[in-house]
């Protein structure tokens, strides 16, 4: 008997056979390395809700990247963020480093001013001072370097440091760039951090679910990378059910290959598939979005369980029985972490596939 092997990757990060809808963000962020230092797309910053491919996303650029001759190093905002930088470099960039400059690292001191590296026989130097040695080296051979940063937040002295950092090299005119991808309201409160206001000049790309025909597209040419194929009907039940997810749509997808072992997939897979999805997708994204809410956060959100689609910002403050400011403050914070998306004037909907009718299940197990 045939065995397929299922090529759908519901995995963090891992970047899929086939990537749904994200091309023309790849390739502005491709020219403008291809381009001169200050191309503005060097300086990217996509957000988005989890699940929305933002990890995907850092790693197929970095793969392009790499296709032209870019040397791309990868990490997520933390305490190490600048000693991991500096590793993968010397590993990465190994052909391009003179050996006798290269140096073992033989101690660290990072104290909210800065990182420091302790080379035996030498004095400390800062992270600063380590990294332009490295960009001489890189620029006798034309290469750029590609900065990735997952998960950016303004919370690690780090990150500060590494952005009042990387200006000076965008004011000298260093081949590099800087991508990055966070939550929402991460971004926001890195906008809003002053020691890092060199950051609001960088382009800022919402990650919006991905359209329908591309949905389809991309579920059916994956399917087929296998040597199977998938039932018209299915395939529609399929589409409708991701919402143009990122995360859905590997989802689904492999769940759904996973009921038979048939050649072609039938609306039935698809049903316990998309079963099983939900199920992992509560788990694993909607859970770990609720636990980021306050008390008042789940109020709000309560408050627009009884209308159908949009919900009036007027209604859900009277329903609350607070002020429409007060209200207005919390659709903020809510919009900002990618819970809610603004519908027009005084309108908001749920943006996260599944978020309310899980909401709503919950609330009534509750009561």
């Amino acid at each position: 008997m045939i065995k397929y092997k299922n090529p759908f990757t519901p995995v963090f990060g891992n970047e899929p056979p086939i990537l749904a809808g994200r091309s023309h963000l790849i390739n502005n962020v491709v020219r403008g390395l291809e381009n001169t230092p200050g191309d503005p797309n060097r300086i990217t910053i996509f957000t988005g809700p989890r699940g929305s491919g933002k990890t995907v996303l850092l790693t197929a650029i970095a793969t392009e990247a790499e296709k032209i001759g870019w040397i791309s190093i990868h990490t997520v905002a933390s305490n190490l963020m600048l000693v991991q930088f500096v590793e993968q470099l010397e590993r990465r960039a190994s052909p391009l480093i003179e050996k006798k400059t290269r140096s073992r690292l033989t101690g660290i001191q990072i104290s909210g001013v800065g990182f420091q590296r302790e080379l035996a026989g030498e004095r400390k130097r800062t992270w600063r001072a380590e990294m332009d040695d490295y960009l001489d080296m890189l620029a006798k051979h034309d290469a750029g370097l590609l900065f990735t940063i997952d998960e950016a937040s303004a919370g690690f002295p780090e990150m500060i440091e590494f952005i009042s950092t990387f200006q000076f090299f965008i004011r000298e005119k260093r081949n590099v760039a800087l991508i990055m991808a966070g939550l929402p309201n991460n971004v926001v409160q890195m906008f809003n951090n002053s020691s890092i206001s060199f950051l609001r000049r960088a382009f800022r790309r919402t990650l919006d679910p991905i359209t329908y025909p591309e949905v389809r597209a991309t579920i059916k040419k994956t399917v087929e990378l296998s040597d199977r194929e998938i039932e018209k009907n299915a395939l529609d039940i399929a589409v409708e059910s991701t919402k143009g997810y990122p995360f859905m749509i590997q989802l689904i997808g492999y769940h759904a290959f996973n009921q038979s072992n048939k050649k072609t997939i039938t609306d039935k897979d698809v049903a316990a598939g998309i079963s099983d999805a939900e199920q992992d997708m509560e788990s694993m994204i909607l859970d770990a979005s609720v636990n980021d809410l306050s008390d008042t956060d789940i109020r709000f959100l309560l408050a627009m369980l009884q209308d159908a689609d949009e919900s009036q910002m007027s209604n859900i403050a009277l329903r609350m029985g607070v002020s429409p400011s007060y209200a207005s403050h919390y659709k903020r914070r809510l919009v900002n972490q990618g819970i809610l998306a603004e519908a027009g004037r005084g309108k908001v909907v749920f943006s996260m596939p599944m978020f309310k009718e899980m909401l709503a299940r919950k609330h009534q197990m509750d009561e």
